[in-house]
């Protein structure tokens, strides 16, 4: 049978178009985020590198895709990509990471050519000349791309080193490692104080942001700081930013009840000195972790209320398994089950007082009665006994990490 180059054009252009179908773009780029992180080792202790990442592989695939099938030989790459290549920059990383990202890409996209083109097409004779059609242009996309983006990735670092940028950021990231500096000289670097208070927040928007200037804008105005408080800023991101509020008297009272639209916070625990100024700001990233793995946090999140949920959930198979054992009876995804549960929360936090859980929850002190008769008789054991302490994680814990079909209840 002799293959006609028409018949491969038309299923290039079939299988292009079935992959920038929504669901079918989300489990490519999954392979590439897994694939690149498994390959650049700078991406697996980075969060915002590799959320930033993330929105260049969604923004490439998609155009790349678009571009396959296009009659354009200019490759013009999406700004999430110069994004991407900035970032690297800012982080002082060697231009060898980026080309290690699109290297991993490329090898990813190869695998996924073929499998799609084996699965898809019925004539086997159809499929090399397919699969030549999509990689040389694939290649050519990558190639183009990585050239633009090697500008970009210079003028970025160019334009840090030329001011404080770079020093302050490298300062960070040394104290953050936990690596030697003297004190003042760490200081004078940062123009911040480090024997003093601190209180580490974590800065981000979810999808496409403004920005991190103005981000930096909208959280200095939401923070209340006093006049001997001063706060260091650093860009985490093209829309993330780590932060320090500093000074004698720092609390956790400088954090906002809540931010601009479509802004998250997450905030450590406040600490002193060098060592608290790490500390601090581990937590905060902790609390980021949290808030993006749990539905339906609130827009800020402090460390301190979610730390039991963070410790517990580095074992996911053994605390699901130690929740639906303490909470079985009321661990349900009904609404019911949910007001159980934080009543009796309550109940415990509060000692066991009916009259203080009544007022913590809003309700008469006979409904947090009524309600705690009724837990103890769906957990088959008295509350406040035996057990008491493992109750109380698996209440924290389920606070945190609801089940997932309580929010399409």
């Amino acid at each position: 049978m002799t293959t006609e180059p028409d018949d491969a054009d038309r299923w290039v252009h079939v299988l292009v178009t079935e992959t920038l179908a929504d669901d079918a773009v989300t489990a490519v780029v999954a392979r590439f985020d897994a694939a690149i992180a498994a390959d650049v080792a700078a991406l697996t202790v980075d969060r915002e590198l590799r959320r930033d990442l993330h929105a260049s592989n969604v923004a490439q695939a998609r155009a790349m895709l678009g571009w396959i099938v296009s009659d354009s030989d200019e490759v013009t790459p999406p700004p999430a990509a110069h994004e991407l290549a900035r970032t690297v920059a800012r982080r002082g990383l060697p231009l060898k990471v980026l080309m290690q990202i699109y290297r991993a890409g490329q090898t990813v996209l190869v695998r996924h050519v073929a499998e799609v083109a084996a699965d898809r097409v019925q004539d086997p004779t159809l499929v090399p000349g397919i699969q030549i059609r999509l990689l040389e242009r694939a290649s050519r996309w990558i190639s183009v791309s990585l050239e633009i983006l090697t500008d970009t990735y210079a003028e970025q670092r160019e334009r840090d080193l030329r001011g404080d940028v770079a020093r302050r950021v490298e300062t960070v990231q040394a104290l953050v490692r936990g690596d030697v500096l003297d004190d003042g000289v760490a200081a004078t670097r940062l123009g911040h104080p480090l024997r003093t208070t601190h209180l580490a927040l974590v800065a981000w928007v979810d999808g496409p942001g403004s920005g991190t200037t103005d981000l930096d804008t909208s959280l200095r105005d939401a923070l209340r700081t006093s006049p001997g408080h001063r706060v260091l800023t650093v860009s985490a991101g093209s829309g993330a930013l780590w932060a320090w509020v500093s000074g004698d008297g720092v609390s956790a009272d400088v954090t906002p009840d809540g931010v601009a639209d479509g802004v998250r916070l997450a905030v450590g625990t406040v600490g002193t000195g060098p060592d608290g100024f790490r500390r601090s700001h581990l937590e905060a990233l902790r609390a980021q972790s949290v808030a993006e793995s749990a539905p339906g946090t609130a827009p800020v999140v402090a460390y301190a209320d979610v730390e039991i949920a963070y410790l517990l959930a580095g074992r996911p198979d053994a605390v699901d398994a130690f929740v639906a054992r303490e909470l079985r009876g009321i661990d349900g995804a009904d609404v019911a089950s949910d007001r159980l549960r934080r009543t009796v929360a309550a109940y415990l936090r509060h000692d066991r007082s009916l009259d203080a859980a009544a007022r913590r929850l809003g309700v008469h002190r006979n409904t947090v009665r009524y309600r705690v008769r009724r837990a103890e008789e769906e957990l088959g054991r008295p509350i406040g006994g035996p057990g008491r302490l493992e109750l109380e994680l698996a209440l924290a814990y389920r606070r945190v990490f609801p089940d997932p079909d309580y929010y399409s209840t």
